[in-house]
């Protein structure tokens, strides 16, 4: 039970932490910087405390990306969360780009809270980067999309 308090507790400082200015910008530059590598067409907001950070990243992206549902999706689309847990929001934005006519996804999160989501390979994804590592690491996942893990 601490553990899910301390996950919690965790996610919510996550996404405090995107109030401030500075950190929103730097949150910005590195899932800009993933989309970019990734060629991203269409991005999408995993959670609702997501869509702040998809909305600068479209700014930012000076109409190169656009958001899923305006038009065609593109054949590659970009999944983005503050926070990754269970994976089941991800898995559910997933679905949603699958079904608009994704052929590739990537999923960016800028924090996993457990670690559990580490080997989390039922995202429905093709990568997951997460990206508050040293470094940022990928997990090729099995293109399942299930919500195990609730």
């Amino acid at each position: 039970m601490s553990d899910l308090l301390a996950a919690v507790g965790t996610a919510q400082t996550n996404i405090d932490r995107l109030a401030q200015p500075d950190q929103l910008r730097a949150a910005v530059e590195q899932v800009t910087e993933v989309a970019h590598a990734f060629g991203a067409q269409t991005v999408i907001a995993a959670s609702p405390v997501a869509e702040r950070l998809v909305s600068a990243v479209l700014l930012a992206s000076g109409g190169l990306m656009r958001l899923i549902g305006d038009g065609s999706t593109g054949s590659k689309v970009l999944i983005i969360d503050v926070n990754l847990a269970s994976g089941t929001s991800v898995a559910k934005a997933a679905r949603t780009a699958r079904h608009a006519g994704a052929d590739h996804i990537r999923a960016a999160v800028l924090h996993q809270v457990t670690d559990v989501a580490a080997a989390a390979a039922d995202c429905g994804v093709d990568e997951l980067v997460v990206l508050n590592e040293t470094r940022p690491t990928s997990w090729q996942a099995c293109g399942r999309t299930t919500d195990s893990g609730l």
